[in-house]
């Protein structure tokens, strides 16, 4: 898929194994190499899900994240799933409502070999945070505060889509996700959460937000913290 000046949208880029990798928003994977002359080299075909309308209304999106072990997952997140055949077409326990819209989050492996996508039942005592410039793969071990086997959208995927964590596994009498973290908007740094100090979560997801083009950290050091 192509943007108006026939430039290629893609959702993530990620580098490993000294390779650079890039998602599109419906799945595909491609391999970016430079010489001899700069092309993209299909690792995934899914285009049968590139949709116009599916890609520009966000219905689709899918974020490649650095796994443990060079691993390389991919989340995808579909959105309105009478869009994708209908609810009955899928597990029900691994759909989820959000404002009167029926969604789907796959966690899925990238077999670089065998140039296709493998679903994962479970990241363990792992989370992963997915934002608009980053995704970080979290060891909850050493972070016993971030929530096992989850993953966590960044502060603009919460406003977009209004919850905050979704339960791979979810535990018996526990919503599969999670409301959405409570922000502020201030002028010179955007969204920020509204209680201080910041928890570890509430860092993560503004961090993975964070734009390249901005020498500054993704939030004040000096003038806040988190516990």
């Amino acid at each position: 898929m192509y943007d108006s000046h026939r430039k290629v949208l893609f959702r993530t880029l990620l580098s490993l194994g000294g390779r650079c990798y890039i998602s599109s928003p419906e799945g595909s994977v491609y391999l970016l190499e430079l010489q001899p002359l700069p092309r993209l080299l299909e690792v995934v075909d899914q285009r049968c899900f590139a949709e116009k309308d599916y890609i520009w209304l966000n219905h689709i999106i899918s974020l490649l994240v650095r796994g443990t072990g060079g691993r390389m997952l991919m989340v995808r997140y579909w959105r309105g799933m009478e869009r994708f055949g209908g609810v009955e077409a899928y597990n029900r326990k691994e759909l989820f409502t959000v404002d009167g819209i029926t969604s789907r989050i796959e966690l899925l492996e990238v077999d670089i070999a065998g140039r296709r996508l493998v679903s994962v039942r479970s990241l363990g005592q792992n989370a992963v945070f997915v934002g608009l410039t980053h995704c970080l793969h979290i060891s909850t071990e050493t972070f016993p505060s971030i929530s096992a086997d989850s993953v966590y959208l960044g502060c603009r995927h919460q406003q977009s889509y209004g919850f905050s964590i979704y339960h791979i596994n979810k535990k018996k009498n526990h919503r599969r996700v999670a409301a959405k973290h409570k922000f502020v908007y201030d002028m010179t740094q955007g969204y920020t959460p509204d209680a201080r100090p910041y928890n570890l979560d509430e860092y993560l997801v503004h961090y993975v937000d964070r734009r390249h083009n901005f020498s500054k950290s993704c939030m004040n050091h000096i003038n806040s913290c988190f516990a």
